[in-house]
């Protein structure tokens, strides 16, 4: 790449993604995430997205930093005894 921009970059073309996460069962934690990274040797954890540290991915919700903004939409059946009867 140092070769194609001598003399610097001058500006930039941006591009956009969307993604959509699926958390089961209402279990929004960072650990469900498949963005969420193990480094197991050393137990800790990180955001691929964000590359920020997870302290605990365990911990019910999603960081400040986290780019995923809750829905509300449920993909699949919720069993009956969870429609509130």
């Amino acid at each position: 790449m140092a070769e194609e921009f001598k003399n610097g970059v001058t500006y930039f073309t941006d591009a956009t993604a969307t993604l959509t996460v699926h958390f089961p069962e209402d279990k929004v934690k960072c650990h469900y995430c498949p963005f969420c990274h193990s480094e197991s040797d050393l137990r800790r954890f990180w955001c691929r997205l964000t590359n920020n540290m997870i302290y605990n991915p365990f911990y019910p919700g999603l960081p400040e930093e986290c780019p995923f903004e809750l829905t509300g939409e449920i993909t699949g059946t919720i069993p009956k005894y969870r429609k509130g009867g």
